[in-house]
């Protein structure tokens, strides 16, 4: 990426100002107060947007700082930068933030989405703090600070093999945190809600089997006082025709055998005829006698067999009677006993269907929550599957860690060395970014080093790390008062390898020296003058 031109609206204490850079590298000269640090800071701005934070800190924050001097509700900006061979133009409204952003590709016009993502791309995918802690250098910040050193630790931690290092790890470990612990809230809810619903099926099944039993009890008790009923009835059948039957054949009582005992009538009705025929004898002769004999047998007869006759029927109208009588005992007590019990084992059992079938319900309710369980043990998986995916990340950060370290160390010895010209052979560095450096033979830790030696190293290590980041895409280094602590000799030495190894290189300055220094080097430059 090439920054061509900064065109600041209105921005700070410029207004309409338009500042031209080219490639290689580019002096902003200016005295103090000139608006170095504005300019420095409108680059950061205009790539990374500038937000208003709220509350005290609003009243010092970066938002309030470069706030217009004059019409505040005028504040804007605008960058013109070439990226992969095309080239762009990024506008901003800073009042309006993403809102009044616009980016357009001015080689074919076409109309670009920040909130897409297009200008992240464009920037290689590196965040504003990489931005901060990398390639933008301001006064006195040569050295790394807390902030590089997180983003250092996260990077390394995060490198993957394949060297993008888009992959956040502290962020996947969160991320992952976060998802098993929501199944296994999940999980755990789920659970609560089965087994309170199994216990309140189980409990309403055991209820239903009370009550079926019950029933069923009570069913064996109607049958059994059925059967006893029906036991009394046929005693009680028996009785009554025993007594009918003694009735009938009782011998001795008028009207009610049947028959007479004729064996002891007709003696009696002869004795009765002798002497009636020996009385009309004597009186009225032999034949009167016999006439009158003849026609006593005929009277008799007639009596004999018309008394058998109204005695037959009158035991047939008894017996009829006893029967009647017999008869609505059965029709007024145990038929309609027989009916109620038989109505009542119906409903009974008519109820003890209806429990049965809640009762299969219920058990295939409980069965289907118990078939749960399976998905049960799906989350449990899901939830492993969590784990390994953690362990697997931390166990390739680790070992990610200890490739890119290498990388960096390399790159960090090269740039050191190449700036001294050889007279540091090897820089260490270690995870907390304690550095040691090694000369052909010594060791030498860098807090025994010369101011300018440490400023060096540290730029050194800026760089390393902004070209592991900015790997995608090259970014112009800013260097703010950068070469305050360099002697000659080695701002010479630095200003010769940046000028080899860096596209676009942006000093802010308030001296000359840097100029006079590539002047006598015969490195090109291109000087840009901030008056006040």
């Amino acid at each position: 990426m090439v920054i061509r031109e900064l065109i600041l609206k209105n921005f700070g204490k410029f207004q309409n100002r338009s500042v031209r850079l080219d490639e290689g590298i580019n002096i902003i000269y200016g005295e103090n107060e000139s608006g170095k640090s504005t300019l420095h800071a409108f680059i950061q701005c205009i790539l990374f947007g500038l937000k208003k934070m709220r509350g005290r800190a609003s009243r010092t924050d970066t938002y309030t700082r470069y706030t217009p001097w004059d019409n505040p509700s005028w504040y804007e900006g605008t960058i013109r930068f070439s990226c992969g061979g095309k080239d762009f133009r990024l506008e901003r409204d800073f009042r309006r933030g993403e809102d009044g952003t616009k980016l357009v590709c001015e080689s074919d016009g076409e109309l670009l989405s920040v909130a897409a993502g297009d200008l992240e791309m464009l920037l290689g995918g590196i965040s504003e703090a990489v931005y901060e802690n990398t390639v933008s250098i301001g006064q006195m910040k040569s050295r790394t600070g807390d902030a590089l050193l997180l983003e250092l630790r996260n990077y390394l931690s995060s490198y993957q093999e394949s060297g993008d290092g888009k992959l956040n790890v502290d962020k996947a470990l969160l991320l992952l945190k976060e998802k098993k612990k929501e199944w296994l809230n999940r999980m755990q809810l789920r659970i609560q809600q089965q087994e309170a619903e199994e216990k309140k099926i189980k409990f309403e099944i055991a209820y239903l089997e009370q009550e079926t039993e019950e029933l069923e009890q009570k069913i064996l008790e109607e049958k059994k006082r059925e059967k006893t009923e029906q036991e009394e009835l046929r005693r009680e059948e028996q009785r009554q025709e025993e007594s009918r039957q003694k009735e009938l054949h009782q011998e001795n009582m008028p009207g009610t055998g049947g028959t007479l005992n004729w064996k002891k009538v007709i003696p009696a009705l002869l004795v009765g005829d002798v002497i009636v025929w020996g009385i009309l004898f004597f009186i009225a002769g032999w034949k009167a006698a016999c006439i009158s004999a003849v026609c006593i047998l005929i009277a008799e007869f007639l009596f004999m067999a018309y008394t058998s006759t109204a005695l037959k029927k009158a035991g047939k109208k008894e017996e009829t009677k006893h029967a009647g009588q017999f008869i609505p005992d059965n029709t007024s007590g145990s038929l309609p006993k027989r009916k109620i019990t038989g109505d009542s084992i119906r409903l009974l059992t008519a109820q003890i269907q209806e429990k049965g079938t809640r009762l299969s319900n219920l058990q295939e309710e409980l069965s289907e929550l118990q078939m749960a369980g399976i998905s049960d043990r799906a989350e449990m998986e899901e939830i492993r599957s969590i784990e390994l995916a953690a362990e697997t990340i931390q166990s390739l950060s680790v070992s990610a860690q200890k490739s890119v370290g290498e990388a960096l160390k390399n790159c960090i010895s090269d740039i050191f060395c190449t700036m001294t010209r050889e007279k540091y052979k090897k820089v260490s560095i270690d995870e907390e970014l304690k550095i040691d450096l090694f000369t052909e033979d010594r060791h030498v830790p860098l807090f025994m080093a010369s101011q300018g030696t440490v400023e060096q190293v540290y730029l050194a290590l800026r760089i390393a790390v902004g070209d592991i980041f900015c790997c995608e895409e090259s970014m112009p280094l800013l260097l703010d008062e950068v070469f305050a602590m360099y002697d000659e000799e080695r701002m010479a030495e630095t200003l010769g390898w940046l000028y080899k190894e860096k596209e676009q290189i942006i000093i802010f300055t308030c001296n000359g020296r840097e100029a006079e220094v590539l002047q006598k080097a015969g490195i090109p430059f291109h000087m840009v003058h901030l008056h006040l």
